[in-house]
């Protein structure tokens, strides 16, 4: 009886088979949903969308559901075959995400992840991608600090994480860990401009600890997931997009004229007791020299599409930008191709690669070197003129006879410290950096089982970087060495080997399951040679290369670093009901800079959610999805250095000759930086708005610092490495988007995000310092550290300086005994005029806040009609600034001045912020060793980033007047950094020298921020 009901039972079902598509995805989706209506029996689409699946023979009704489309319920007919189309749901829209070695549905999520769209960043004019992310996801901070074409912009994720090691974050393309180390020695030559912004597809931020935990030793700085465009099922499209512009500088410094230069100059001189020195002359601005409107361009071709079997992508893309500054240029080429192939239903096969060449042209750009874009023309003399037609042996330019400096022009001397001429400088020295970059990996996937999908993944990144620096022997920077050559190789190469098994399925109808288990291994080399020959025989030589015979002086050096990384991980994501859900994940590493002991570490994550919203008992027209979700983690920096936990020896030069002598201790206790974060959050839709909230805290312990040993133990500069720092960064994300208004001829959608943000180091060994900042315990790293202004004397226009809890005044006139004695004097507020008492030196004290404390962006989209439009704001403050240009351009000496200095003190009870000028007094008078309160702004700002305006052309016309051929075309005209709205005086308030954690906050002599206007074209065949 039991056989027969058992047979007849299996008699009575039948296997149902089919694909999963939609218009959007016409070769199938992946992960698709499939029940029986009321049972608990189902199964999931591989991914090419086909499914199998055995139901009894009753079986009426299937259901089709997956995130991003509108379930729909099918009725089963005597076919076996059942092919389902299904329908997009506006309303969730983009909600399948890319995660580390995978994706997930947004709804699920139960970590911070942020979602960068590529629409907004593939068509604005820069150099790179990652420096149109500022203020477009909340928790990332992203600071362009000058206008220098190839210097990379500065990237923060939820704060700064670490004090001594790299806090980039680890950028991922295509699955593949890129290297991202500026290879130049010369300019500033950023590793991610290498790519072309064209060519990707989708941009992820993993923020908090569980979204990142998948990367363990890598993700304490957080993760960038980049993925580039594949093609589809269809016919070719072919798509040429294209952009022309101008990049012109956002402001110019406020300098004195040439006949406002020669009264503030001799001023100087004769408060001193000097003779004059300057004459009226010419009227010269040297930034009209420097500063230029620089033509921009890129293109963009790609052609995708495929059969069910293979699908590709390819394209080819060429950028051009000049800079706002004469000199400094970049070129990119690059291509793409991206190829997919399913081999079998259980067997697919693909391939990702890239090729570029980018070439840089630099100039010196260093804040203080004599020949300085912006120190020199900043500096030079405005009372002389740039040219002097006669001067043929230095190519029509003013320069004196032995071509030390500039030409004095009227003046009885020349600039000091003999500044050249820039426009010599500028035309004959040459700084150049090319790069040949080689990025690309191949993968092969097979389903196992039903839901079991094993992957194969090896990558590779080979970056050829070569640099060139002429300098001319005439004059500037080539003239004491009788000119020089410069030659530098530095390439690069990693491989990264990748193997995953994936698991999904559902089980008991409400049970959903998503395992990943995976091994990666990866070896990264890094090698540099230079060349360098001076004292040349002829400049003939100097132009193209170095060459042999040619010079007299020769150098070389060069250096090697390899290092090896393996990690093998784990990933669980449970679902129940879609309302409980939780994700851990756990991941081991080792890497070959520490020492036997200490090679590996274990790291881990966990998270989880509870979707209100799916409960029975929520029951609310207005709140369509309610979230809430909590995280913790603990990530790891593996950025502290080549073999940092070894000790070794390293080539010295001698009397005696070449030898070796002892570099470095080892320390084999030591490890990598170790982040714990915890992460509270809240996702909901409230009609068409939709919010997203965050609380974070990222405990951040064995922070490595070079702790002071007694000099008696001989380790070499008296300091060892050891992991005895710690430093907490805490905030709030808020992130506000709706669709504020639609119909049929208008809508408007706005998306708003914030974060603020503190931090607080916790643990030092000592405190560190740099010329402008200081960090310690119990304060923000890098706070601004020096003198407090208290301002000008109105009785005698001496400088004054708060020195312990008093004020003391720098005494610039003669003393009562006769003598010019120049030194401090107490201030006495009520006989001010006295300077009869002796001053001690002024104290210096913590100043203001380099980090900002809130950030954040604002896009407002529009469309009317065939019209679009886009308004993108940013806006950042809370933090301070030392404006050290500008103290620089208030100096005593004989160089040009900012036109402030007009409102110096000349008359007893004049109130003002200028001393008296007396020559020679710099140091003094400004305290130019440290940080000045003085000079120390505000860093808040509001600025309109991007504003654009584009037309899309009606399908009926191009319908009409090209046959069918072209598919769409849009006309779209753009600015980028329009407007700025700040109360700093200096020429922008994201200006900064230094990107390093220990010295930030600094404005000097930085090259103005570039504003741009463009026009472009996209369309589609």
């Amino acid at each position: 009886m039991i056989t027969v009901i058992s047979v007849m039972s299996v008699m009575a079902q039948r296997t149902i088979t089919g694909k999963v598509s939609a218009v959007e995805e016409p070769e199938g989706i992946p992960g698709v949903n499939i029940k029986i209506k009321d049972s608990s029996i189902g199964t999931v689409t591989n991914l090419e969308g086909e499914y199998s699946l055995v139901v009894p023979d009753d079986t009426q009704f299937l259901i089709f559901s997956f995130v991003g489309f509108k379930s729909k319920e099918v009725a089963l007919t005597n076919s076996s075959t059942l092919n389902v189309v299904l329908d997009l749901d506006v309303k969730l829209l983009n909600e399948v995400v890319i995660v580390g070695y995978g994706t997930q549905e947004r709804r699920e999520i139960t970590g911070s992840v942020a979602s960068i769209k590529s629409e907004a960043i593939e068509n604005l004019m820069s150099p790179s991608f990652e420096s149109q992310f500022a203020g477009r996801a909340p928790g990332v901070q992203v600071t362009t600090p000058s206008g220098v074409l190839g210097q990379r912009p500065i990237i923060r994720i939820r704060g700064v994480n670490s004090i001594s090691s790299n806090a980039n974050p680890l950028i991922v393309i295509d699955g593949v860990p890129v290297l991202d180390s500026d290879r130049s020695a010369i300019v500033d030559s950023n590793p991610l401009a290498n790519i072309n912004p064209a060519d990707i597809s989708s941009y992820e931020v993993l923020k908090d600890g569980s979204a990142s935990a998948i990367y363990g030793s890598r993700a304490a700085n957080g993760v960038i997931l980049i993925t580039t465009k594949r093609g589809s099922t269809g016919k070719a499209k072919v798509s040429y997009n294209t952009s022309l512009g101008v990049n012109k500088e956002i402001n110019r410094f406020e300098l004195l004229t040439g006949d406002q230069f020669v009264s503030i100059a001799n001023e100087k001189r004769t408060n001193a007791g000097q003779s004059p020195l300057a004459v009226l002359g010419t009227n010269t601005d040297w930034q009209d020299m420097v500063f230029r409107a620089g033509f921009t361009q890129q293109h963009n071709l790609s052609i995708s599409g495929g059969s069910d079997a293979t699908k590709y992508f390819f394209s080819l893309g060429f950028t051009d930008q000049e800079s706002s500054i004469i000199s400094n240029d970049l070129s990119r080429y690059s291509f793409r191709a991206n190829l997919n192939h399913s081999v079998s239903n259980r067997v697919r096969l693909g391939t990702s690669l890239s090729y570029s060449f980018t070439e840089i042209v630099g100039l010196n750009v260093g804040p203080g070197f004599l020949s300085g874009v912006i120190y020199n023309a900043t500096r030079s003399l405005p009372n002389v003129p740039i040219y002097d037609s006669e001067n043929i042996a230095f190519d029509g330019f003013n320069v004196t006879p032995n071509g030390s400096t500039t030409g004095f022009g009227n003046n009885l001397a020349g600039p000091d410290n003999n500044i050249s001429n820039i426009g010599f400088v500028i035309q004959n020295n040459e700084y150049r950096n090319r790069v040949h970059r080689m990025m690309g990996n191949a993968f092969a996937e097979v389903d196992l089982l039903q839901g079991l999908t094993a992957k194969t993944q090896i990558g590779v990144d080979i970056t050829l970087a070569n640099d060139f620096r002429s300098l001319d022997p005439r004059h500037g920077d080539g003239r004491g060495s009788n000119g020089d050559v410069y030659m530098g190789y530095s390439p690069a190469s990693r491989w990264n080997w990748q193997n995953t098994l994936n698991y999904q399925t559902v089980f008991a109808n409400d049970h959903s399951l998503n395992i990943t288990a995976g091994l990666e291994y990866q070896f990264s080399k890094f090698y540099n040679f230079f060349g360098q020959g001076s004292d040349l025989s002829d400049s003939f030589y100097r132009k193209n290369n170095l060459i042999s015979g040619s010079f007299n002086d020769q150098f070389t050096g060069g250096g090697y670093t390899e290092r090896g990384f393996d990690s093998y991980f784990g990933r669980f994501n449970y679902s129940y009901q879609g309302k409980y859900l939780a994700s851990f994940t756990l991941r081991n590493d080792g890497i070959s800079d520490l020492a036997a002991g200490n090679k590996r570490g274990t790291f881990y994550g966990g998270s989880i959610g509870w979707r209100l919203s799916a409960e029975n008992f929520f029951n609310s027209d207005l709140i369509s999805d309610l979230k809430m979700r909590a995280s913790f983690a603990e990530v790891g920096n593996t950025e502290i250095g080549s073999f940092a936990a070894f000790g070794g020896y390293s080539p010295v030069l001698g009397g005696a000759g070449a030898g070796i002598g002892y570099d470095r201790i080892a320390n084999n206790q030591l490890q990598w930086e170790t982040s714990r974060k915890l992460n509270i959050g809240l996702d909901m839709n409230i009609g068409a708005v939709t919010i997203s909230a965050d609380y974070f805290k990222n405990n951040i312990n064995g922070l490595i610092l070079e702790a002071p040993t007694i000099p008696s133990l001989g380790v070499p500069k008296n300091k060892i490495n050891q992991n005895v720092g710690s430093m907490t960064n805490s905030g709030l994300e808020l992130r506000v988007m709706s669709k504020v208004l639609e119909n049929e001829s208008f809508s408007w959608n706005t998306d708003f995000n914030i974060t603020f943000i503190s931090n607080k180091v916790n643990s030092l060994v000592q405190p560190l310092s740099s010329a402008y900042n200081r960090t310690v315990e119990g304060k923000s790293i890098a706070q601004l550290y020096g003198y407090q202004w208290a301002g000008v004397n109105t009785a005698n226009g001496n400088p004054m300086y708060y020195s312990g809890e008093g004020i003391v005044q720098f005494n610039l006139e003669q003393d009562i005994d006769g003598k010019n004695q120049k030194t401090w004097r107490a201030y006495d507020p009520e006989n001010p005029a006295n300077i009869s008492v002796l001053g001690d030196f002024p104290t210096r004290d913590f100043l203001g806040n380099t980090l900002p404390k809130w950030q954040g962006g604002w896009s407002n989209s529009f469309k009317f009609g065939q019209f679009d439009a886009e308004i993108f704001t940013r806006f950042s403050g809370g933090n301070y600034i030392m404006n050290e240009s500008l103290r620089g351009l208030l100096g005593q000496g004989f160089s040009n001045n900012h036109v402030s200095i007009l409102n110096r003190w000349t008359e007893s009870g004049q109130v003002t912020d200028i001393p008296k000028l007396f020559t020679a007094t710099d140091q003094d008078m400004w305290q130019n060793s440290a940080s000045n309160s003085r000079f120390i702004e505000k860093g808040d700002f509001v600025r309109i980033q991007n504003i654009i305006v584009g037309y899309t052309l009606p399908a009926e016309l191009l319908a009409s007047a090209f046959d069918g051929m072209i598919t769409n075309a849009r006309f779209f005209a753009q600015v980028q950094n329009p407007f700025l709205f700040t109360g700093y005086s200096g020429l922008d308030p994201e200006a900064n020298q230094y990107s390093s954690q220990l010295q930030f906050g600094v404005d000097y002599n930085v090259a103005p921020i570039v504003r741009t206007y463009s026009v472009g074209l996209n369309v589609g065949f």
